[in-house]
């Protein structure tokens, strides 16, 4: 054993002699200046149309001082009771008064324990978890732990022991959403600091081994066993007698836990999201661990650029918490959430994260935490927009509304109104949301394309690759007809949408510039550029107007006055998720995009709900916030280039329309679509035909004509189940699309 451990200290001394050349990494000693807190950030805002040019003025946001919901109690060292820096010392790093930032007869033994199979290192001194904790090295290899030293034996040359202590003792993770000594002391024993006991103070540095595990209040008994190992500890290093150890592993521990959140101000949904976004930007793009920029973000007195329209966010807040808004269903009042950006530049304006009057901060929101499955919501950015950019469909294409295969013993996929329509064309699909021509076009598409598309151009990460055995989302049901494994998020989903105004992704941002307290920027999102183009201009109006026909004829025309009321254009896409758990509308004017999700918190039939209440809510919002959006210089209307035009043809053949396709006895089949120049349709129909005379049995006096149909043209059916579908002939269902027609069409051949 002792041949091993002379090994094992030669070893690891030879090992970093012979790495450190390329491991020459330094601490970074602003990372020491943010464990001490200093002023709240706040958030700031910009006025009207200044946001778009990211000039003009700035203005605090109303009540954006950030207020932590675990507040830090910073203690100096010389606050610290002696205690519990020596209950700390002696079970976390008991040669921390000698070594120079590295124990090398631990790091030797954990080495040798990696050698030999051990996968984890561990033998951290103090001031190698302050660097873990403050640098955000904590993956499990070799490079990290020779970094993690690097900088230890640095922030040992640059500082000494007693700063290093006194930060780690106000970073560390104690539990309960405490960080720190100070938050501990109060979370859960109500006192301040300088009143621990001494069994307090262990039962304190018994925690940070495992947080989760020795959490006094979730797991007394654990925590009590490594306090008593802590008081053992203590004592064979003389920092106290036996006769004190004796004392206070006999002395019961009475928790007094108090509420350490002091939040005063509930803040924003908004500033809640800035909040969440900031932090997460630090961790990837500076490596900052998590508790490094909660710290930086809260009490780092950072200047945080936001891109809110604060007179938006205003009418959203207000909108949301009065829950009179919101229907109940048999199951009570479902969830819901809205997020709207200005398609433009990406810029979220406003967000409400939940219904009712908000009650706290960084609580749950379903705007960019949530993640539910997309239903039909997800055909523009999986199906259409991509078979677009492919080339591959038009908007008078002709496909089947039937049938794609029969899944266990039902037809599949199924309409929402439970019938099929033999056949469409695309802009009849997009309006009425057909399911089997969305599974078509996306077979032929591919679902890698679709898949590429959603995930990485149009930013959806929330899909799920292909990897091992896992569920994933490369699946017709998931990107034809929005049933993912794991859902998306209405951020994510809303913000792809803007790509339709003119064919630029545009990353949805809720700031647009981090500073910190010198004037330094330490974030920053840029506006998108050309080289973020996705379709093409033509391609993206296109979509456009398909996505028109929704709100004006297709499944959300009953719901939508934003046209009426303001002479404002909407496009937009319903969706209803399988089993009716989830409900979507994501809509958008010339200059405001948003979306809305509804469903219970846990996925169930929303019975007793009606229609579709994310349209309504869309509506009365976009009704508030256009009239009092300061961009007046944007058109009521979508733009449409050059090279998009309009044009009549025959819904039953997608072809150019003849003489007999007008004729009042096929039910004037014609309708209007937009093509790229050359896209449009060039042959004549040929399905149409002079219809023959046929005298009527009862009146021969009165011929009557009768319509040629081709076999090709399949009548609407029911869609489930296939044994239930009507009784009635084919060509009396043919006839329900013209109800005048019927009834004669029946005395010829009678059933």
């Amino acid at each position: 054993m002792l041949f091993g451990l002379a090994f094992g200290v030669l070893a690891s001394v030879a090992a970093y002699m012979w790495l450190s050349p390329y491991t020459d990494v330094r601490m970074d000693m602003s990372l020491m200046d943010i464990a001490i807190p200093h002023e709240p950030s706040v958030l700031y805002a910009y006025n009207g149309s200044d946001r778009r040019e990211r000039v003009g003025p700035l203005h605090p946001v109303s009540g954006a001082g950030l207020s932590d919901a675990h507040p830090r109690i910073y203690t100096s060292y010389e606050e610290i009771p002696v205690d519990l820096i020596n209950a700390f010392v002696a079970i976390e790093d008991k040669r921390f008064w000698h070594h120079d930032g590295v124990d090398m007869l631990r790091t030797a033994r954990a080495g040798l324990q990696y050698m030999t199979g051990n996968a984890t290192f561990g033998g951290s001194t103090i001031t190698q978890q302050l660097v873990k904790n403050l640098t955000g090295y904590t993956d499990h290899s070799v490079e990290r732990k020779l970094n993690e030293i690097s900088c230890a034996l640095d922030l040992e040359k640059k500082t000494d022991k007693k700063s290093i202590l006194e930060a780690y003792l106000n970073v560390i993770n104690l539990a309960e959403g405490c960080y720190g000594v100070g938050a501990a002391a109060k979370r859960y024993f109500s006192k301040s600091i300088s009143e621990l006991t001494l069994p307090e103070c262990a039962t304190i540095a018994a925690i940070t081994n495992n947080p989760s595990r020795y959490d006094p209040l979730v797991h007394p008994e654990d925590n009590r066993s490594r306090r008593d190992l802590i008081l053992r500890e203590m004592a064979d290093q003389g920092y106290i007698s036996e006769k004190e150890m004796r004392i206070a592993a006999e002395t019961p521990i009475i928790l007094s836990p108090s509420d350490t959140s002091e939040v005063t101000t509930v803040t924003s949904w908004y500033t809640d999201m800035v909040v969440t976004d900031v932090i997460r930007d630090l961790q990837e793009r500076l490596g900052y661990t998590y508790t490094t920029a909660s710290m930086l973000v809260y009490q780092g007195g950072l200047k945080i650029e936001t891109a809110m329209d604060e007179d938006l966010q205003g009418i959203v807040e207000d909108y949301y918490a009065e829950t009179a808004h919101f229907p109940s269903g048999d199951h009570g009042r479902p969830q819901s959430s809205l997020i709207m950006i200005d398609p433009a530049t990406g810029d979220v304006l406003a967000v409400a994260g939940a219904v009712g009057e908000k009650q706290g901060n960084r609580l749950q929101n379903y705007a960019i935490d949530t993640r539910r499955p997309a239903g039909s919501c997800m055909k523009p950015v999986s199906v259409y927009a991509p078979a677009l950019a492919e080339g591959l469909i038009t908007w008078a294409d002709i496909y089947e509304d039937e049938p794609v295969a029969v899944k266990n013993g039902a037809s599949w996929p199924a309409n929402a109104d439970g019938l099929y329509r033999g056949r469409v064309t695309v802009g009849q699909a997009v309006a009425h949301s057909l399911n089997p021509v969305a599974v078509r076009i996306l077979d032929e598409l591919g679902i890698e394309k679709s898949f590429s598309f959603a995930h990485d151009t149009l930013g959806i990460r929330s899909l799920i690759p292909a990897e091992g055995n896992q569920s994933h989302d490369l699946t017709l049901s998931s990107l034809a007809l929005g049933q993912q494994s794991r859902g998306v998020t209405v951020r994510e989903l809303t913000a792809a949408y803007t790509v339709f105004l003119e064919g630029l992704y545009r990353t949805p941002v809720s700031y647009h510039r981090v500073l910190d307290r010198e004037g330094k920027v330490l974030l920053e999102n840029k506006p998108a550029t050309e080289s973020d183009r996705v379709l093409s201009t033509e391609n993206a109006a296109l979509m456009t107007r398909l996505l028109t026909t929704v709100t004006t004829e297709g499944t959300a025309a009953r719901y939508i006055t934003v046209t009426e009321n303001l002479g404002i254009e909407v496009a937009g896409k319903t969706g209803t998720t399988q089993n009716n758990c989830d409900r979507w509308f994501i809509g958008y004017t010339p200059r405001l995009l948003a979306g809305v999700w509804m469903g219970y918190d846990y996925p169930t039939e929303m019975k007793g709900i009606q229609g579709n209440p994310c349209v309504t809510i869309w509506d009365e919002l976009m009704n508030a916030c256009e009239q009092i959006y300061s961009i007046q210089e944007v058109s009521h209307a979508f733009d449409i280039p050059p090279d998009l035009v309009e044009m009549e043809y025959c819904s039953l053949s997608g072809l150019c329309p003849n003489e007999y396709c007008t004729d009042p006895i096929y039910g004037h089949p014609l309708e209007h679509g937009w093509f790229i120049r050359g896209t449009e349709p060039s042959e004549i129909c040929r399905l149409h035909k002079e219809p023959p005379i046929i005298l009527h049995p009862d009146h021969q006096n009165e011929p009557d004509r009768i319509p040629l149909l081709p076999n090709d043209l399949l009548p609407p059916t029911e869609a489930l189940p296939p044994e239930k579908k009507s009784e009635e002939p084919w060509y009396i269902r043919w006839f329900s699309f013209f109800p005048d027609r019927k009834r004669r069409f029946s005395s010829h051949f009678p059933s």
